[in-house]
């Protein structure tokens, strides 16, 4: 046997030997492996492997022997094995980064819940406190009234402890509600027909008018959430109307990777310094356009638009009605 043939053997036991000592590190991998289904892939990489050294052994004792016919064979079978190879690699590879994915939008998930999380803890301490005071000192004032015989204005300060206890009830039902928002669970909606059955809310109210302009879009998303953000942008429409005849109108344009979904009211507006106020927790308007702390409503929205991908944002001049617009995708990442 000539010195290239030498020299040719000698690199095919290298590369046995690299292979032999990859095939170990795979057991490594195993056990650090989070899934299942990666551990079955990670095995047929190290099976391939074995076979992969046992064909260059095969190879580097028909250099040694000088047997072509065998070399041929041998190396023929290395080529599909090694076709073979690379198309596990690759599905592995992509498996493994769909997971390394995964695991990387949880942690955001949980760095963002714990900033919520914080500021949550904050403000809710101090709205739990306000009607809790409330009731504290008009459970004195009745006491001290009762003690001095005067009961006059004793049922006056029931009527107003039973609307702070009213008040302090809506806002644990509004922290119920805002911590319920989680993950989702994506499916096919007809955005059309959701929005109709939350008219049927309503259809007794004869000063309420509902107009769709078109066809809503079907949107993929949780039935459940995309309800309770149709039923809070409705319900707003309503409540803070300042006009003998409620007008709300829905309608939908179609952008290239979004639909644009626009809730509008002919209401008394909000003044635009307020535009980004009413989506923190616990924020809302009055009347009178002075911040208030009250509930969820618009905070639950925004979270649940942005848990699907989505942005809201608000169009009003203070005056002449408000229109909040969803930029909602077409198509989910999850």
């Amino acid at each position: 046997m000539g010195l290239t043939n030498y020299i040719i053997a000698i690199l095919i036991l290298l590369g046995a030997f690299i292979l032999f000592l990859s095939a170990r590190y795979t057991t490594k991998i195993f056990r650090i492996l989070p899934d299942n289904k990666l551990k079955s892939n990670w095995k047929k990489l190290r099976l391939l492997m074995i076979l992969f050294l046992v064909g260059y052994l095969g190879v580097a004792l028909a250099v040694i022997l000088g047997n072509t016919n065998l070399l041929t064979y041998l190396s023929g079978g290395i080529f599909f094995m090694g076709s073979l190879f690379v198309f596990i690699v690759v599905g592995t590879g992509l498996d493994s980064f769909k997971k390394l994915n995964e695991l990387h939008q949880n942690l955001d998930d949980t760095e963002l819940k714990n900033k919520e999380l914080e500021q949550f803890v904050y403000i809710t301490s101090h709205d739990l406190k306000a009607p809790l005071r409330g009731i504290s000192s008009l459970t004195t004032f009745a006491k001290e009234d009762l003690e001095a015989g005067n009961t006059a204005s004793l049922l006056n300060h029931l009527i107003l402890m039973e609307g702070r206890i009213e008040r302090l009830e809506d806002l644990i039902n509004g922290i119920l509600h805002y911590s319920k928002i989680g993950k989702i669970k994506v499916e096919r909606l007809d955005l059309h027909a959701l929005v109709e059955d939350e008219f049927k809310n309503y259809k007794n109210q004869k000063h309420i008018h509902f107009k769709i302009i078109g066809r809503l879009p079907i949107i993929k998303g949780d039935k459940t959430q995309i309800s309770q953000v149709i039923a809070n942008l409705i319900s707003n429409a309503i409540k803070y109307n300042d006009k003998e005849f409620c007008q709300v109108t829905i309608a939908s344009l179609e952008r290239s990777d979004y639909y644009e979904i626009s809730f509008e009211d002919n209401g008394p507006g909000i003044a635009p310094q307020y535009h980004e106020k009413i989506f923190n927790v616990f924020q809302t308007l009055t009347e009178d356009q002075t911040l208030e702390s009250t509930g969820l409503g618009l905070s639950i929205v925004k979270k649940i638009i942005e848990k699907h991908e989505g942005r809201i944002h608000l169009h009003s001049d203070g005056e002449l009605g408000s229109k909040f617009i969803l930029s909602y995708p077409k198509r989910l990442s999850r």
